[in-house]
């Protein structure tokens, strides 16, 4: 469960960025909430007092004026308006904003704005308010708190009144506040600005998060493409999911390195295998020529005739064994070829003579055919018969019983040996693995002679290839003339 949830890290600090937006925005919609309504208790509060006060002196002014007046009671209405209408401007004229009238014998008389900021003077009665004047008026006369406040969509409406009860007459006061709207039409108002808010503060930290985001893999890109030219190199540790990335392909670089280490000792071994096949390949083929050498001798010695030829034969080669196990033991060096100009035929016949004793016993004709007179080429003796050495006995071995081996002979810009036998050529998938190593078609074969004889030309300049377009198996050793 632990391992789910952290694997969508960076889903819950998206949902966390997003939740604070909306408690940072319901905090501030409550707190700018509270401070309107109290800015707006203080507003009200003021205008409160205002028309307190100008209902008490509307109310003061009209008893004077009626006690004035013995006959007030009978005076007619149109007169009692004009007459208290005369009280109202000049007692609200002290009041800016304030418009009032009084309320006696069923009807509204004497109502002035004269503060009102139209150029005209207003004398009508506002009609949208009426129902919550007659509410203030009857509070009053029944002596409860005459005070009214109603909020509108845009502004908020104070009104007050004052009742003579000698006179049955109530003076009133009203004034509008702007600016302060229903509480509830705010509440409205600021919970869209909230959602608003939140949606802001939401999508300013959801960028940040993924400027963040594409600065980390801006890092993990530049540390793989470093890791493409050094192997060795190290992500820089990043926070959340990114870190996580980062310490994995660390782990996953020291595991590899470990793997190369380990790829590193197993190739040294079978670097070491390969080495030892090969040794025993190369010293197989002179021992041969050795043992037959010697077989031959002792049939002569049991006829009591001994040719010198056949123990040259052995020296020879008891010497290239010795450069064989000396070439091998250096094999770390290379030890460059002993490159000289010397002709080319002494070096085939010396081959041909090292593989007579066998090719007599297996009934093969070998033939030197040499074209345009004696060829000349740069060759380390030593290696190019063993090259030679490797092509005849891998073409005996291959027909068994009778056939031929033609070694032809010829010059150019480019000497060359062609070997020849009468075996069949070799098949197209033979081609293609015929020099790799450790690659034979023959039971038993080590796969090195081909892929050994090809890498000693070139270390001589020259190369060894197989020439498909003969009707036989058919080999060229190229050299530098």
């Amino acid at each position: 469960m632990w391992k789910a949830l952290a694997g969508r890290r960076m889903q819950w600090q998206l949902a966390l960025i997003c939740l604070t937006g909306v408690l940072i925005a319901a905090l501030s919609v409550f707190l700018i909430s509270g401070a309107i309504r109290g800015a707006a208790q203080i507003v009200i509060g003021d205008a409160a007092r205002a028309v307190e006060a100008a209902a008490g002196e509307l109310a003061a002014q009209g008893a004077e004026r009626a006690a004035q007046e013995a006959d007030w009671a009978e005076t007619a209405t149109e007169l009692k308006d004009v007459s208290l209408r005369g009280i109202t401007l000049v007692v609200l004229r002290s009041y800016p904003g304030v418009e009032g009238g009084y309320w006696t014998g069923g009807e509204f008389l004497g109502y002035a704005f004269p503060t009102h900021l139209n150029p005209d003077q207003k004398t009508d009665l506002p009609e949208t308010e009426l129902r919550e004047i007659q509410a203030a008026v009857e509070a009053a006369r029944a002596g409860l708190d005459s005070r009214r406040v109603a909020m509108g969509p845009d502004q908020a409406v104070v009104i007050s009144a004052r009742y003579n009860r000698k006179l049955d007459m109530s003076a009133w006061a009203m004034k509008r506040v702007s600016g302060l709207a229903d509480p509830r039409e705010q509440q409205r108002r600021w919970w869209l600005a909230a959602l608003v808010t939140a949606a802001l503060v939401s999508i300013v930290a959801t960028l940040a998060a993924a400027a963040g985001f594409a600065r980390g893999v801006r890092g993990i890109t530049r540390g793989l493409e470093l890791l493409e030219h050094d192997y060795h190199h190290r992500l820089p540790a990043a926070p959340g999911e990114l870190g996580e990335i980062a310490r994995a392909v660390n782990r996953m670089i020291e595991r590899r390195e470990a793997l190369e280490k380990e790829l590193r000792r197993e190739d040294r071994l079978r670097t070491m295998g390969r080495l030892v096949a090969a040794v025993a390949h190369e010293i197989r083929n002179p021992l041969n020529g050795m043992r037959l050498a010697a077989q031959l001798l002792k049939k002569q010695a049991e006829q009591r005739r001994i040719e010198g030829r056949h123990l040259d034969s052995i020296i020879a080669e008891v010497d290239r064994l010795e450069d064989l196990v000396r070439e091998f033991l250096a094999f770390d060096q290379k030890r460059p070829p002993e490159l000289k100009r010397q002709a080319v035929r002494p070096c085939a016949e010396r081959a041909a003579r090292l593989v007579a004793a066998q090719a007599e016993r297996q009934g093969i004709a070998i033939e030197i055919e040499e074209r345009g007179g004696p060829v000349w080429a740069c060759y380390d003796e030593g290696r190019l018969t063993q090259v030679l050495l490797n092509l005849l006995l891998n073409s005996m071995e291959s027909q068994g019983e009778g056939g031929w081996v033609r070694m032809e002979i010829e010059g150019g810009e480019r000497a060359s040996v062609r070997v020849t036998d009468s075996g069949p050529a070799l098949s197209a998938g033979e081609q293609e693995r015929l020099f790799e190593m450790f690659y034979s078609n023959k039971p038993g074969g080590a796969g090195l002679g081909l892929a050994v004889s090809r890498e000693l030309m070139r270390q001589m300049n020259g190369d060894l290839e197989y020439d498909a377009s003969q009707e036989h198996a058919s080999f060229v050793v190229r050299m530098a003339a």
